[in-house]
Order: structure tokens, then C-alpha cells, then sequence
């Protein structure tokens, strides 16, 4: 998870944590330099939260939810949301109830889905029951300004251009052999 998007889950967490969340982080290596120690250090800002987070040193998880989520390549930057109840049974994942991304178009994520605070408040509220509400929209503004304060804590770490060269080469070979 990107610290943007991690800004944005914590401020998720800050303010349902007591409204039976659970939260579940798959850390994987997709950046120069990113390894267990590292993930370790990310999980510690969450250690207030009730968040399982897990190292996927081989990208399993990320694979698996390719195929779930449609994708041409490894699902990471993902932000997926489940109604109560759901359970993995099998060998795939389960569809997500509702989901959103930092991925680009040409892996075969949707842009209507990039990742807007207000749009994943607004589905968190209605899995919780409390439906669409005015106070969605300020409650995505905060969630924003949460990811961009996590953003702005430490310099940022890699260019677009190498991010961008990380996502084209995740892709899944769909010809076989």
C-alpha cells in the first residue's frame, strides 16, 4: 500500500475502529529496497488497530486477486472492502463487495475505481449500515487530507516513472507457453 493510501486506511481505522472492523494488509515487495523489515516498520503505524498484516515475499495473494479482481497483472495498491459474513472458501479468493485501486488503465483496472476517500467512506458507510450520509463528503475530504499528511512525512521515495515501470512489468503472460 502506498503511504497515500495507507494515510487514508489509518484515517478509516481512526474513526470506525470501534465499529467492528477488521483490517488485513498484504505487504509485497514491489518497489527497489522493499523487504520484511520494512513492512514490519509500515505495520507498526497500524498497531493500535485491529489489522493482521502479512509479507508476501513471493506475491501469492497478489497473483490470486489478479485473477479475482480481472486484472492483466499482479493486484498491489488495492483497497478492497467485504460485507460481513463473507468467508474465503477454495483456492480463489472472494470477490470483493466493493474495492477501489492505484493502478493504471493498462493492467485492466477500471478508472472509475481509482481511489477517492469520499467514494470508499461512502461504501464503508453502507456495509455498516449507515448509508450515504452529507457527512460522507467531509468525512472523504479528512480521509484525504490524512493520506496526503503520510505523504508529505517523508520525502517520497520513487518517481512516477518508476512506479509506472514496476506496474508494466508485473504483467501476467497470458500467452501460454
Amino acid at each position: 500500500m502506498c503511504r497515500y493510501g495507507q494515510g487514508i486506511v489509518r484515517g478509516i481505522f481512526e474513526e470506525f475502529g470501534a465499529c467492528n472492523l477488521k483490517g488485513f494488509a498484504v505487504w509485497l515487495p514491489m518497489m527497489p529496497g522493499e523487504n520484511v523489515q520494512l513492512a514490519s516498520v509500515e505495520a507498526d503505524t497500524f498497531k493500535e488497530y485491529p489489522v493482521v498484516h502479512t509479507w508476501d515475499p513471493e506475491r501469492r495473494l497478489g497473483d490470486l486477486y489478479a485473477n479475482t479482481l480481472n486484472l492483466k497483472a499482479l493486484a498491489w495498491d488495492v483497497y478492497l472492502l467485504y460485507a460481513p459474513g463473507v468467508t474465503w472458501n477454495g483456492n480463489e479468493p472472494p470477490q470483493p463487495t466493493f474495492w477501489m485501486h492505484q493502478l493504471p488503465g493498462s493492467i485492466g483496472a477500471d478508472p472509475k475505481i481509482l481511489l477517492n476517500p469520499t467514494g470508499l467512506s461512502e461504501e464503508l458507510l453502507k456495509l455498516l449500515g449507515h448509508g450515504v450520509q452529507p457527512s460522507s463528503v467531509d468525512l472523504g475530504f479528512q480521509l484525504h487530507g490524512k493520506g496526503l499528511m503520510n505523504l508529505l512525512r517523508e520525502r517520497a521515495q520513487y518517481t512516477f516513472e518508476e512506479i509506472r515501470q514496476v506496474a508494466e512489468n508485473s504483467k501476467i503472460d497470458t500467452c501460454p507457453g
